[in-house]
């Protein structure tokens, strides 16, 4: 057979029309889209790992801390006085503030009073929950950057809504990558009657 035989032959046997061109111009397109938004997923996504097996996770050695002070045995009046020392610190700082939380911590043999006042990032004030010093007053992000970048909402709810648009992308993308490979795969049989499922 001459090779412009087997050039007519190749070209006549790919589909000119029909739903495998139209997944392969389905595929193309939401990839190209969607190609800068799973960058930044899947970058961050790594960081987020690495973070992890390093231990610079905030979350990862939480359950590695101290014993707690705080127990369940001490009397409500004990409870009452940190919370009331907490919450004469938190007001001297910020008079008037609205309040998002307060929370009672333990660190080791210290008892912390956490405030957070509500705010984006929040602004949290930590006091010496026994002897109502201000221990630290800073803004802080309720999650890491990385991990708001990596979920999208570091761009607010546009970023959630952007967050289900490249899951869905990925969606997309499986199944016209599957149909685009299948149908490779049934003109692969029809051509040469061979049936390895990779070549």
């Amino acid at each position: 057979m001459s090779d412009a035989e087997r050039t007519g032959a190749s070209t006549s046997a790919r589909p000119k029309k029909g739903w495998p061109i139209l997944m392969r111009k389905y595929h193309r397109w939401v990839s190209a889209v969607a190609a800068i938004f799973l960058l930044f997923v899947s970058v961050t996504g790594v960081i987020l790992q690495v973070q992890r097996l390093t231990g610079e996770d905030g979350d990862a050695d939480a359950g590695e801390r101290a014993p707690s002070a705080l127990t369940t045995a001490m009397p409500t009046p004990v409870y009452a006085a940190l919370v009331s020392r907490t919450l004469d610190a938190a007001r001297q700082r910020a008079p008037n503030a609205p309040i998002a939380s307060v929370v009672l911590r333990g660190e080791g043999s210290a008892i912390q009073g956490v405030v957070q006042l509500p705010g984006d990032p929040l602004r949290e004030i930590v006091v010496d929950a026994r002897s109502g010093r201000i221990m630290s007053d800073e803004r802080r992000e309720a999650e890491s950057i990385i991990r708001r970048i990596h979920s999208g909402e570091v761009l607010g709810e546009p970023g959630v809504v952007l967050g289900i648009l490249w899951g869905l992308a990925l969606v997309v993308l499986l199944v016209t990558g599957a149909w685009v490979y299948l149908d490779m795969y049934r003109r692969r049989l029809t051509a040469s009657d061979k049936r390895g499922l990779f070549w």
